[in-house]
């Protein structure tokens, strides 16, 4: 009974992808350096509130984390369809690592206020936004198509356990050390994933792009792929409106923690965001045993629906621990809508366009939640938070419901050839 339980665990789960040397060393590794960055958002955020105790700052340092992305990712992401995605990964790595020790540095020499502060951000955001890019593109690389579902599914697995693990290991870390602490320990971190993709091999290489073109023709031709596909530009939609207005109360925690729960944003924010990795843990390791498109847009619909009806429950609520609760479901539902989508758009796009198509994806759900946080960080100096955040709630379940009137029309151009 023990081995067969094992075997169902190594055949037919979400471990299953792990069976895949190169995945499983790329994954191990990158688990620690998910935990750093971890400790260095919370470190950031906390960081921010701290020197200026605003809403519209807390948008600003966000945005300035992601900004860079919207257009530096699409250039990764043609970079990655036409070069060696591998070699790029370490280069990238390397850059964001010098970025957050040097960040460190002047952090424990007492020498950064919030411009300055501004400044590193913007330049961890554009390693961010060259380094995204190229690791979406990688995942099919490591894992062939059958266990696509659950290395996507145990991708996010790893990195949510981290957002669980970083944001507890960084209370203790920003108490008793501080900030400086927090940024050196995420250097160190990417130190160990750089170290680890020197161990690995892409096994199943995509098509590269054709040569002789433009950077401005690479780019129109992603774009052009995504607006056009029958079911694929739905699914972008509802990913563009949940990401600006469901997730961005995760850019706007220390604020939601002192104004709206009465709680202290040092201990507020790691509590909430370990809460978000513990419900985002559990829902990829359940969505990861899913391996049909009909079974993953069916997951797409509920989640969708489940999160819009969780935030809701968050926003209006005043008890703290309620509203922890309250993220740990919707969590399930953020990370379960991200893996089934994604799932859905690597199965379907080009493997010559993967790079390009993987960077407006990873470019919606980086800089979405940031460009939310701003407007809404804006509103909330005005309204407060609950209100302003509440009616973008309304505004993407309009959204999400036309989507969900294309189901019929999605599933028969996704589910075309099977």
């Amino acid at each position: 009974m023990f081995r067969s339980a094992v075997e169902i665990l190594k055949t037919r789960s979400t471990l299953r992808a792990l069976r895949h040397r190169y995945f499983a060393i790329e994954e191990i590794a990158g688990f620690f350096s998910g935990a750093g960055v971890w400790v260095y958002r919370v470190g950031l955020q906390v960081f921010t509130w701290e020197l200026t105790h605003s809403g519209v700052w807390l948008g600003i340092i966000a945005l300035s984390e992601a900004a860079p992305g919207i257009l530096i990712a699409p250039i990764a992401g043609t970079l990655a369809d036409r070069y060696d995605r591998l070699v790029l990964a370490k280069f990238i790595q390397f850059a964001i690592m010098l970025v957050t020790a040097a960040l460190a540095v002047f952090t424990l020499m007492g020498s950064v206020d919030i411009w300055v502060l501004l400044g590193f951000a913007l330049l961890h955001g554009m390693a961010a936004g060259f380094w995204q890019p190229v690791r979406l593109a990688m995942v099919p690389n490591l894992v062939p198509k059958e266990d696509l579902s659950a290395g996507i599914a145990l991708h996010s697995a790893l990195f949510n356990l981290s957002r669980f693990i970083g944001p507890a290991s960084a209370a203790p870390i920003l108490a008793i050390w501080g900030t400086g602490a927090a940024f050196a320990f995420n250097a160190f971190t990417y130190l160990i994933f750089l170290v680890g993709l020197f161990f690995i091999k892409l096994v199943n290489v995509d098509k590269k792009a054709q040569a002789g073109q433009t950077m401005v023709f690479y780019l129109k031709q992603g774009l052009f792929y995504i607006t056009n596909h029958p079911a694929l530009k739905f699914i972008f939609l509802n990913a563009i409106f949940a990401a600006m207005f469901i997730r961005a109360y995760m850019e706007l925690l220390p604020g939601l923690s002192e104004t709206m729960f009465h709680f202290d944003a040092k201990e507020g924010v790691a509590f909430l965001i370990s809460a978000m990795g513990l419900g985002a843990l559990f829902g990829s390791l359940l969505i990861g045993n899913f391996s049909t498109i009909k079974l993953m847009l069916r997951c797409y619909f509920v989640c969708a629906v489940s999160g819009l009806f969780f935030v809701t429950l968050f926003l209006s609520s005043g008890a703290f621990w309620f509203g922890a609760l309250c993220v740990v479901f919707l969590s399930i539902s953020t990370v379960g809508m991200n893996i089934s989508g994604q799932f859905m758009v690597q199965s379907s796009v080009r493997g010559e366009l993967r790079g390009r198509v993987m960077s407006f994806w990873g470019l919606i759900n980086r800089s979405g939640p940031a460009f939310g946080a701003l407007l809404l960080g804006w509103i909330a100096g005005y309204w407060g938070f609950r209100w302003p955040m509440l009616s973008a709630v309304a505004v993407t379940s309009l959204v999400c419901c036309y989507v969900i009137s294309k189901r019929g029309q999605i599933e028969k151009e996704l589910t075309k050839g099977q």
